[in-house]
């Protein structure tokens, strides 16, 4: 082996994790939790937390905000993550980004599913960094995608 190839940080038992979806973990959309979401985040808009407003603007009920989906649990207790502690010794938070589908709305029960999207390796200034891609799937009652959010874990 070279210099410039280095072995993989990344294994295959890691890369056999991608692709593999949790059973779905059911949320009940509260009140209370989305009016506490929209304190937390300074959302003042009142279709998020008045009924006779959110009726006005034309939703049978509260519409779920924009992101609150991270203030809801995902999946995950049996989300089966890559344990990279081997390599680094720093987690970042390379992003969050969420994709609507569908609207949702307080007083739903939601499923949401996990799985590891993908994992990869790139060079920085620092070293490696290994990436890990992990998707959350929330689907309505009729099993309707309303929202995918994707969130990238860096290990340096």
């Amino acid at each position: 082996m070279s210099v410039e190839q280095k072995e993989s940080i990344i294994t295959d038992e890691h890369r056999a994790l991608i692709g593999i979806e949790t059973k779905p973990g059911y949320h009940l959309v509260e009140a209370g939790a989305v009016k506490r979401f929209c304190d937390a985040v300074g959302l003042t808009d009142p279709i998020y937390t008045d009924v006779a407003a959110a009726k006005a603007a034309g939703y049978p009920e509260r519409p779920v905000p924009p992101t609150f989906w991270c203030s809801i649990m995902g999946a995950g207790g049996e989300l089966k993550r890559p344990d990279f502690s081997h390599h680094g010794s720093r987690n970042m938070n390379g992003g969050t980004e969420y994709e609507y589908s569908k609207p949702a709305f307080v007083g739903q029960t939601l499923a949401c599913t996990a799985r590891v999207a993908d994992i990869y390796e790139k060079q920085g200034r620092s070293g490696i960094m290994v990436f890990t891609i992990i998707e959350s799937i929330w689907r309505d009652e009729q099993g309707d995608v309303v929202t995918k959010g994707r969130l990238t874990g860096i290990r340096l």
